[in-house]
């Protein structure tokens, strides 16, 4: 006749079987109470609810090893119901229950580093919100020693911890972000439906909820930035776009357009010290030109044909960048626009001027 475990649970209470427990383990326990803890530490390793305590568990595992020592031992010397109780199992299935006992004791402690490292991860998922309610400009800094300056009437979210395998931040209103360099991990910025992602440099991100355009300016280094979602009529994302230093995107999310162009007010991008040694005297304007493009990290595009005799004597520290393109411009004749990140100058050239 096939035998029918029954959890312990059905039979008592756990104080009863705590206590039953100890009288097995001390040798006290009747034929009927060694029946039933032998019963439950056969299907031990089926329970993966015990309420035994790790030391109970060691305890109960201990005695079983001495009983089967004591038994390889001395076996025949054990009285009549000893060999009988032991005989049934023999030691292969004795040494078995042990083992059921470990793997599952194993499988336990197991289980329970992956729970603790499961709820580390999950606190590491925690977000930390900051929000600008007051009138000047917020500086924050982030967990990775990036810094943001978030501007009035603006919030950031972002990880409490930032230990996952990239670092991201959601945006909404005007912000500054200085981000600390981590090839490893690349720094995201979710404003609206853009994306912007650094490995470190330094960029404004301006996308309040209720506003339709977003704008990603660049200041230094060079950040790529993309769509997070589809567009439903075209079933196809935005292209990626590369923004280096006095680049600037502006997103429209309605009529889902992006628009490339310079930023408003252009930042040199070389040492200043490098900036005041840059003079020319009666230089060609190809060269200082050329140097212009150095100092902000834009393009110029002209005909060197052209302008190759023209020349100035001049120095770029003095004034923005604008303001110095209006002067070299009126000194040889000629006029510049924007065509989203260049610079394009236009005219006849010197020979006619």
């Amino acid at each position: 006749m096939p035998v029918i475990l029954i959890p312990i649970t059905y039979f008592m209470q756990q104080n009863d079987f705590h206590s039953v427990l100890k009288k097995y383990l001390l040798g006290k326990a009747t034929p009927e109470e060694e029946k039933l803890i032998d019963s439950w530490y056969t299907d031990l390793g089926r329970d993966v609810h015990s309420s035994l305590t790790s030391l109970e568990e060691a305890e109960l595992e201990k005695h079983y090893w001495s009983t089967i020592e004591d038994y390889m031992k001395h076996g025949k010397k054990k009285t009549k119901r000893t060999i009988i109780r032991w005989y049934p199992i023999g030691i292969a299935a004795s040494v078995f229950l042990v083992m059921v006992a470990l793997l599952y004791i194993i499988g336990y402690r197991v289980s329970e580093k992956v729970a603790v490292a499961q709820n580390k991860e999950g606190s590491s998922l925690n977000r930390k919100k900051i929000a600008n309610t007051g009138s000047v400009a917020q500086v924050i800094f982030l967990p990775d020693g990036s810094q943001v300056k978030l501007e009035p009437h603006s919030m950031l979210e972002f990880s409490a911890s930032f230990l996952e395998s990239r670092r991201e931040v959601f945006l909404d209103g005007d912000a500054f972000f200085e981000v600390s360099h981590d090839v490893d991990r690349p720094f995201l910025v979710y404003a609206n439906k853009v994306i912007t992602k650094v490995l470190g440099t330094s960029f404004r991100v301006k996308a309040f909820r209720e506003e339709r355009n977003v704008t990603i300016a660049v200041k230094t280094g060079k950040v790529s930035v993309y769509t997070s979602q589809e567009n439903e009529k075209e079933n196809a994302k935005i292209d990626e776009i590369i923004l280096t230093p006095n680049q600037q995107i502006v997103y429209d999310m309605d009529q889902k357009k992006v628009s490339r162009m310079i930023v408003q007010t252009p930042q040199i991008i070389l040492p200043a010290e490098n900036v005041k040694r840059m003079r020319f005297e009666a230089a060609p304007v190809s060269e200082i030109f050329k140097a212009i493009e150095k100092v902000y990290g834009l393009d110029i595009v002209f005909d060197e044909t052209k302008f190759s005799s023209c020349t100035l004597t001049t120095s770029i520290s003095d004034g923005g960048l604008f303001n110095r393109l209006d002067i070299i411009c009126a000194a040889i004749g000629a006029t510049y626009t924007m065509k989203e990140n260049q610079i394009v100058v236009e005219g006849s050239g010197c020979s006619n001027h």
